[in-house]
């Protein structure tokens, strides 16, 4: 086998570096209110969009992957922006049920389309055209549940919530929603203590619970693995603020930038 020469592999190196897969989070803090990248590893936070208006501060927070874009909203208005080191939003609309306006307090997105959850009126998994913004019910849970935190995981197509409440007998946690049988499966709790988690993001078997802050009072964000039911440690909260809703995404790596990194390691062996 041919050794790659020492001179190229810090370029490697550096490449395989940025193209890390990143936890992105928000808060609906009052003043100036910031949507943060967070490394899942180190827990370094850098600032992608910082505002004091409403479209800074998500209620619930997904990523579409083939297109590489960012969704959140703040109620009923649904905002976008490319992904990148900072977020230019669009404010797409007024999202609408039955012609009527309707919020949402989580968000995942899945096969071209967003999904979303309410904590009040009908609470159900609702499918919304992220082009019409119109909402339709896809799967009405016991309102017993009050799913907050929502996401798919990308890699099993599987959805997951964040649920502070529970039937009886049931316990407040991390559960799997199969909204096509109709039916919900308790994975994991929440850690002790706490009571209120409503941001979520799973990727590859493993959930982020993102807490709303501040980080005086709720200084970390947890992670569970979503088969064991078992805690695989924390990441420092970078809220500033208290927030009533949190919410969070997951990018996973650049594809480009993976690519480019084995067009440099096929270009280098045929050195």
């Amino acid at each position: 086998m041919r050794r790659i020469p020492l001179l190229f592999a810090p370029g490697i190196a550096l490449i395989a570096s940025v193209a890390q897969a990143q936890l992105i989070v928000g808060n609906d803090q009052s003043g100036t209110a910031t949507i943060w990248n967070v490394d899942p590893v180190s827990g370094a936070a850098a600032p992608l969009y910082s505002s004091t208006t409403a479209e800074a501060k998500p209620w619930g927070m997904a990523y579409d992957g083939a297109t590489d874009t960012l969704y959140w909203n703040n109620g009923s208005a649904l905002y976008s922006s490319p992904f990148g080191a900072a977020l230019t939003p669009t404010n797409l609309g007024t999202m609408t049920f039955n012609a009527a306006t309707i919020n949402f307090v989580g968000l995942g997105f899945h096969d071209g389309k967003l999904y979303g959850t309410r904590n009040i009126s009908t609470e159900a998994v609702y499918e919304i055209d992220p082009v019409t913004l119109v909402a339709t019910q896809v799967y009405v849970y016991p309102s017993a549940f009050d799913f907050g935190g929502l996401d798919f995981d990308a890699t099993s197509g599987l959805l997951y919530g964040l649920s502070d409440t529970a039937p009886a007998g049931s316990s407040v946690g991390l559960y799997q929603i199969d909204y096509v049988g109709q039916s919900e499966t308790f994975k994991a709790p929440y850690p002790a203590g706490e009571t209120d988690i409503d941001g979520l993001a799973v990727h590859n078997g493993v959930a982020y619970y993102v807490t709303d802050g501040p980080n005086t009072t709720q200084a970390f964000f947890y992670k569970y693995d979503v088969t064991t039911g078992q805690s695989l440690g924390t990441i420092r909260s970078p809220f500033t603020g208290s927030g009533t809703f949190s919410a969070a995404a997951w990018v996973p790596e650049p594809s480009s930038l993976v690519l480019l990194t084995l067009l440099g390691v096929a270009a280098l062996r045929r050195r």
